[in-house]
């Protein structure tokens, strides 16, 4: 009889041990998340590309403001080669549409983008990966991680630069871009994700003189300064961090630099990759 109850005891206490594990072993994912930055965001193009070249391949995406726009096609299953000749033959001025609604443009450009590479994609259910996109509610001074319904309007309204590109409207509630209040959103990777990969393009390291800190420069370097301090917050989160600081280099409007943003985003993943070689073993997980 005391053996008996030996018995039950240990199968209950290896029962209890095994418990967390079994919560880590849906963990079985690997994430990216890619960061806001306007034109610059295109370097995540050469990062996404450099990554699959080494066997890696996301299964989760997350995204704030042209990461959100840029994840949003990757998960819908083109090609990084594919996203890329569809932007470097966009005329990108010709998309500026001046907007009279309390900012410069209205957001011609992004839609033209969904609409172009993802026709048939426009609920978070139809693409191939699972996506999550950051937004920010005006009204409640707070972002919100979405991953369902609805996908084209949540993009658009993640990349919505406040003064630069018109607001969205959703349900009555007024959003913009997601990366004012989460540039990194990596908090929804980290129930699904076994990994987690953290790629940015705002470095703010460059001393910059006074010519370039007028005008839109002046927006521009504030809104950097301001998405790279919330940024800071969630790098620990990531299992691995790449800072693409080159991008600094490039201007929020600067579309047409894409060659040479892609070029930038390569480089920069391969040189993590070289200097950083336990990320590779993220290529022999079975996605």
């Amino acid at each position: 009889m005391r053996t008996k109850t030996h018995t039950s005891i240990l199968l209950c206490f290896a029962l209890l041990l095994s418990l967390p594990f079994a919560g880590e072993a849906k963990k079985n994912g690997i994430g990216v998340v890619l960061s806001g930055g306007a034109a610059r965001g295109f370097a995540h193009l050469g990062a996404l590309q450099a990554l699959e070249d080494h066997g890696i391949v996301p299964t989760h995406v997350s995204g704030a403001s042209m990461g959100a726009i840029l994840g949003a096609v990757y998960a819908a299953g083109v090609p990084v080669k594919q996203i890329l000749d569809f932007a470097r033959d966009q005329h990108y001025m010709l998309l500026y549409r001046p907007s009279l609604n309390g900012a410069l443009f209205h957001t011609t450009f992004m839609e033209k983008m969904l609409n172009g590479l993802i026709p048939n994609n426009n609920t978070f259910e139809s693409l191939q990966k699972k996506m999550y996109v950051c937004i920010t509610n005006l009204n409640t001074a707070k972002y919100e991680i979405v991953s369902s319904g609805s996908l084209k309007d949540k993009v658009v309204a993640s990349a919505s630069i406040p003064f630069i590109f018109d607001p969205s409207i959703i349900d009555s509630f007024t959003y913009v871009d997601g990366g004012l209040t989460n540039n990194l959103p990596v908090e929804p990777l980290l129930d699904s994700c076994k990994y987690t990969i953290g790629i940015s393009v705002n470095s703010v390291e460059r001393t910059l003189p006074q010519g370039e800190v007028k005008g839109l420069g002046g927006i521009h370097r504030a809104l950097t300064i301001v998405v790279t301090a919330n940024e800071k917050q969630r790098r620990h989160l990531c299992s691995f961090y790449i800072e693409i600081e080159q991008a600094q280099n490039f201007g929020m409007l600067d579309f047409g630099k894409i060659d040479d943003l892609y070029a930038i985003g390569y480089s920069a993943t391969a040189d993590y990759i070289k200097k950083h070689p336990d990320i590779k073993k993220l290529a022999r997980l079975k996605n």
